[in-house]
């Protein structure tokens, strides 16, 4: 934008004098109240594109009726309050996402872009897409739909984004191949803290390679059998720890106390008993 007004008017206007007068002067304000006037859509999108005052450019983007002319201001002006006046106007999902593939660089921009799609199959193909990962992770945050989700949960290569999705699924089975296959274990993990399958956790505290994962296992596995094997058997102190601190049965306790000679995990125990002892379950 320059910083001198031009005349918006084509030659020939039709526009009565004082109008004309008033759109083309020095005072933005004028200008504002003049476009508030206008009907004539190319003449509106003229300003909106071209006057150097923010106030004008806003007042002529909320005349305008073309979502297409809405769609270039969106993906052009520099100032985001006129941008942000386009969004109120535009009501195809699709343009919407056309305008956040295009501005990611502008994240609040497209958070506010995103309020206004409401079809899920046009946010799902919007994250395709997108290069932005928190902008992703807004998108995944719009989406209810337990197939779409499942698909992001399962594809998308950014483990954040799938961990996004994640947290909104309830199917078993989609937990169940997330917590037994996803490739980071920070997403085995999530997945781990919403099943509630005791074989399938016990598998796991049995087989993760990661001590993250087996420890989310174990937090929540009742059995005792299982969580004393935890004890006896992981290479880890910290998931033993966490096995010997979900546990309530002393005798069971106090035979693993006797049985190792790991002083971290007989620490461990001695703890977890005195606890117990006191009435205190955790």
């Amino acid at each position: 934008m320059t910083g001198a007004t031009a005349n918006p008017n084509p030659s020939g206007s039709s526009l009565p004098r004082d109008l004309q007068r008033s759109l083309g002067s020095e005072d933005p304000h004028a200008r504002s109240r003049a476009v508030g006037q206008l009907t004539d859509q190319e003449l509106l999108e003229r300003i909106a594109s071209n006057d150097p005052d923010r106030q004008v450019r806003r007042a002529a983007v909320m005349r305008i009726a073309c979502e297409q002319a809405l769609f270039r201001i969106a993906c052009r002006d520099h100032d985001y309050y006129v941008r942000q006046a386009t969004l109120s106007r535009i009501r195809s999902g699709r343009l919407l996402a056309e305008v956040i593939l295009g501005k990611q660089d502008d994240y609040y921009f497209c958070k506010e872009a995103l309020a206004g799609i409401q079809d899920e199959d046009v946010l799902a193909g919007l994250i395709e897409g997108l290069t932005d990962r928190d902008i992703k992770s807004a998108v995944v945050q719009r989406i209810s739909d337990q197939d779409l989700l499942a698909a992001i949960a399962c594809s998308q290569c950014d483990f954040y984004v799938r961990a996004e999705a994640l947290k909104k699924i309830s199917d078993p089975d989609v937990l169940r191949k997330l917590a037994l296959h996803d490739p980071d274990y920070y997403v085995r993990s999530l997945a781990v803290n919403q099943l509630d399958d005791p074989e399938l956790l016990a598998h796991i505290a049995a087989n993760d390679p990661d001590y993250n994962v087996r420890g989310q296992a174990v937090l929540r596995i009742s059995d005792e059998t299982v969580l004393a094997g935890v004890v006896r058997g992981d290479p880890d102190h910290e998931v033993r720890k966490k096995a010997v601190e979900n546990m309530e049965n002393t005798a069971l306790l106090e035979s693993l106390f006797v049985e190792t000679e790991d002083p971290f995990l007989q620490r461990a125990i001695r703890a977890r008993l005195t606890s117990l002892s006191s009435g205190r379950k955790g």
